[in-house]
This record gives structure tokens, C-alpha cells and sequence, in this order.
């Protein structure tokens, strides 16, 4: 055995340790992350805005994400019902239709909500039948300053190539976790809440992504 093939196998040895080889997000996830990401000690998520061909099975997404975030330990995470919201802020959902905030709201909602940041999101497309889909963007937005310190989007078609294999590996994951349903990683082919975890979960994870 050559000295070259020693390196090579005491290296992924190393990088499975590590847990290196976590492959990055699919291309048709995009995302863009500062340095301020991670300050804000408590979130809010506030209820996503969905386009006018978005059915109401996508509302769901929201408390998905929450929950994606949540797991993520990199913050606290608060879910705001869209009656609570209105509560606070009662000038209608267009404040979440825009995709973004005045500084007056921000105000509101961290003195009303004790937070540093709140999520803005908005459902592009959701098809609920096999094949899945799902077009998402995120933004994690300062109470403090208006800066938005995290953003995503995703596009994932669970009939693309792609989307399988890193489903596939998802799923994987998942089931070290020990919380997988024992019909396997297909089944999120043809299941909205399934396949909305993975793609929460997929969005959240480039919050410490490192290029």
C-alpha cells in the first residue's frame, strides 16, 4: 500500500470524525449570510405570506420552519400566529406580502414579543401532490437596525435527480436521530409535511454554512 493511499484514507477517516462529508445544499438553494447572523438570542417567526395560486396546505410550512430553526439551537424560537400578529400589528398582511418591514413594526413587534429578529417568509409554490414542490425565500430580519441578516430561497422540485439524492441523504440523517418513518426516504415524494421538513430543514442548515 502506498504511502499517497495512507494519507488518503487517514484524511476521510478524519473528515468522518469531524463530520465533514455533510454534502452542501442543492443548487437550488441559494442563500446569503452575515456576520450578525447569529446575535439575535431570540426569534420570532412570524406567518408566511403565500402567493394567490398557494393553497392553504401550505401554511403548514411556517410551523415546519419554526420547528427546523428551533432544532438548529442557534437561537429561541418563538412561532406568531397570524392572530397574535394582527394583534400587534393591525394594519393587514401586507406588511408580510412586501417581504419586508417600516422600523416602526420592527419596534412593535420586539417590544410587544421581547425579540431581537424576526423571519419573514414568503410560499412562491407549493405543489401538494407527487411530485412535491416547493418555492421558498426566507429573511431573518434585526429588530434593532431593519439589517436583514440571513437570507434564503429555495426551488425544489422532488422530481429533479438532485433533490432526490440529497433527500436521500436527509433522510438518512433523520433516521440517526431516531425520528424517521419506517416507509423510507420516498416517502416525502409524495408527502407535503415530509417533504416541507426537508426543505426547512435544508434552509436553516446554510444559516452556518461555511463556502
Amino acid at each position: 500500500m502506498t504511502r499517497a493511499i495512507l494519507i488518503l484514507w487517514a484524511c476521510a477517516g478524519l473528515l468522518a470524525v469531524a463530520g465533514c462529508s455533510r454534502p452542501p445544499p442543492p443548487h437550488s438553494i441559494s442563500h446569503q449570510t452575515t456576520k450578525r447572523a447569529s446575535e439575535p438570542a431570540r426569534v420570532a417567526v412570524l406567518p408566511f405570506w403565500t402567493g394567490d395560486k398557494v393553497g392553504r396546505s401550505a401554511n403548514v410550512v411556517g410551523e415546519t420552519f419554526a420547528a427546523s430553526l428551533r432544532e438548529l439551537a442557534h437561537h429561541e424560537v418563538i412561532l406568531v400566529s397570524n392572530e397574535r400578529r394582527r394583534a400587534i400589528l393591525p394594519g393587514g398582511d401586507d406588511v408580510l406580502a412586501v417581504g419586508s418591514m417600516k422600523a416602526d413594526d420592527l419596534i412593535q413587534l420586539r417590544e410587544a414579543l421581547h425579540v431581537d429578529a424576526v423571519v419573514l417568509g414568503r410560499i412562491e409554490q407549493f405543489e401538494s401532490f407527487d411530485p412535491v414542490s416547493l418555492g421558498l425565500s426566507v429573511h431573518l430580519v434585526s429588530c434593532l437596525d431593519g439589517e436583514v441578516l440571513w437570507s434564503a430561497t429555495a426551488h425544489l422540485d422532488s422530481a429533479r435527480d438532485e433533490v432526490q439524492q440529497d433527500l436521500k441523504y436527509w433522510y438518512g440523517d433523520l433516521n440517526g436521530r431516531g425520528n424517521a418513518s419506517i416507509g423510507g426516504w420516498k416517502m416525502a415524494l409524495s408527502s407535503p409535511a415530509l417533504f416541507s421538513r426537508y426543505a426547512c430543514d435544508r434552509l436553516v442548515e446554510t444559516l452556518g454554512w461555511k463556502e
